[in-house]
């Protein structure tokens, strides 16, 4: 019944879901859209690092120092005309390591920034924002949308101001909130990127020029047929991987935790390779690295 509701109501959306790798990527991630990436900088950036004016898109793969290391893809990563780097994620599925994740993310960033001679280690600020699309442990039975971690000692004293983390839980944004009555800027981006799909023009109060906007670039009908083809198949992985976690849910909660979390994930695995997902997403999806995806695929 759930995938009915979701297939119709994506045939009927006339806006695209922000939620997708393609929808994402090209609201935040394109240098035609990069207002919008820089409007929701300033929600939820702004009194820690000031006003931002421009953004520069810099490269979203991030090779290791030495050959074994792992290459690391992010969905959107930027510098200010600060250099302050930014980078931004989208997760849909629940992972395990999130917070390792996270870190390892912004070490990489570091890493590649340091040049060759520079004993200072002067290195940028690295700020990452993570959104997911599942209930943080942290915010769990919290009103509270929003976790910012910074570096800090023992008696909460600043450490450094170089590092800082922003991770966002977007299941705190019900489709039936109404949209005009949310109190700042920072709701308002979460709930759009949680519920474009579902929302008209009328959601948005005519005064709200940011969303109004937004949601204008958000219409299908924006798209080239090429476009159209890739956001279609971003719509049917997002489906897949949803109609897999919900299903791995339930698995797990009848084998017992452990043992069920561990089967879960080997089918979801499964599932997405069947239906031709690529192997490179789904370990993004999974956790996993790409060689256990392969590995499980010779199975």
């Amino acid at each position: 019944m759930e995938n009915e509701v979701r297939e119709s109501a994506r045939i009927e959306s006339a806006t695209i879901n922000l939620l997708t790798d393609f929808g994402f990527k090209r609201i935040f991630g394109t240098e035609a859209y990069k207002k919008n990436l820089i409007r929701f900088l300033n929600a939820f950036l702004k009194e820690y690092i000031g006003t931002i004016r421009d953004i520069d898109y810099r490269p979203t793969e991030h090779l290791g120092l030495l050959e074994k290391e792992k290459l690391l893809i992010y969905d959107v990563f930027c510098s200010t005309k600060k250099d302050d780097r930014i980078i931004v994620e989208m997760q849909k599925a629940s992972q395990e390591f999130i917070r390792d994740r996270v870190i390892a993310y912004s070490a990489r960033s570091i890493s590649s920034s340091l040049r060759k001679g520079d004993r200072k280690y002067n290195f940028p600020k690295i700020i990452s924002i993570i959104l997911v699309d599942f209930e943080l442990p942290d915010l769990k039975g919290s009103d509270r949308f929003m976790q910012r971690v910074t570096l800090r000692d023992d008696e909460n004293q600043k450490f450094s101001e170089k590092v800082a983390f922003v991770l966002i839980d977007l299941t705190k944004f019900a489709a039936q909130t109404d949209f005009g009555q949310l109190p700042g800027a920072r709701e308002k981006w979460c709930y759009a990127i949680k519920n474009m799909w579902r929302m008209s023009a009328s959601d948005i109060p005519a005064a709200d020029t940011t969303f109004r906007e937004l949601y204008e670039e958000c219409k299908l009908s924006k798209l080239s047929d090429m476009e159209k083809e890739e956001y279609e198949k971003s719509i049917l992985e997002y489906d897949d991987v949803k109609d897999a976690i919900e299903y791995n849910r339930r698995l797990a909660h009848e084998e017992g935790r452990e043992e069920g979390e561990n089967t879960a994930r080997r089918l979801l695995v499964r599932n997405m390779l069947a239906e031709g997902i690529a192997s490179a997403m789904i370990a993004r999806i999974s956790g996993l690295t790409e060689e256990e995806v392969l590995a499980l695929a010779k199975e």
